[in-house]
């Protein structure tokens, strides 16, 4: 089986690179559930992360990346209140192909918690439902990781937002795996420490901390440490870690420019 992260950095408004440094986490937590799986079931599944931004000026090139994954997640940063005019291009380009009964979900990132970024994660949920996709999320709740508005310095991922990435990305796993014995996700959900009623359990800060410190750092890593903060995701991951280069995209005059005094990441 295969999970295809499609997702679409650079987030040019702000020159952090917010929605790839998320992507990063989303993959390393989705193939570790894979892995784990594949000890336990001999299940494999094949966790690939592409750069969709570049195919939104060829109907062949987004419809390829559309079909022959069993299960979709779309990564997106979140502009003017909602979803990027490139994400929607990119979905646009997807009519007409019949998916039924493949699996797809998303995630977003944004400048807070109130500027827009369920507004993306719902408009490609239905966008996905249109294609005849079947959607979930992680319980009933939106993943949207809000880089600003908080007490932290902008940029900056919480620990809770690595959680629920973490959380999204193992459902993904135990939804593939369900698919492939009928039954079995009560079981591999428990494994995996999943729980529809989760905010009746959250875990405590200390716990967050010692499971998921680590790859928050990481995340954050390149806010600081520049292009060098992605040396680590290249030797985990094994795929290229640094922010894609859209500067010679046709369309590249279109994206934001960031704010001189952001930091680049």
């Amino acid at each position: 089986m295969r999970l295809r992260l499609l997702h679409f950095s650079p987030s040019t408004a702000t020159g952090r690179h917010d929605s790839h440094r998320a992507t990063l986490g989303f993959h390393s937590f989705a193939r570790e559930a894979a892995n784990e799986a594949l000890a336990q079931s001999g299940v494999r599944i094949e966790v690939e992360q592409v750069w969709a931004l570049p195919s939104i000026t060829s109907k062949p090139a987004a419809q390829a990346l559309l079909t022959g994954a069993d299960l979709l997640v779309l990564a997106s940063p979140t502009y003017a209140q909602g979803s990027p005019w490139f994400v929607r291009r990119f979905l646009e380009l997807g009519a007409g192909l019949q998916l039924w009964g493949g699996l797809a979900t998303a995630f977003a990132t944004a400048g807070g918690l109130h500027t827009g970024g369920e507004m993306t994660v719902i408009d490609t949920l239905r966008s996905w439902q249109g294609l005849g996709l079947c959607t979930f999320t992680f319980s009933q709740k939106y993943v949207v990781l809000g880089a600003q508005q908080k007490f932290a310095s902008d940029g900056l991922f919480d620990l809770i937002d690595v959680w629920f990435l973490r959380q999204l990305a193992r459902t993904c796993i135990v939804q593939l795996l369900a698919r492939s014995t009928p039954g079995s996700g009560p079981e591999w959900a428990r494994r995996f420490q999943l729980d529809t009623g989760y905010y009746n359990q959250f875990p405590t800060q200390e716990t967050m901390e010692s499971q998921l410190g680590n790859i928050r750092d990481r995340m954050n890593a390149p806010l600081h440490e520049g292009a060098s903060g992605y040396a680590w995701w290249h030797a985990m991951l094994g795929d290229p870690a640094l922010p894609p280069d859209a500067s010679t995209l046709p369309f590249h005059s279109l994206l934001p420019e960031p704010p001189v005094s952001m930091p680049h990441g």
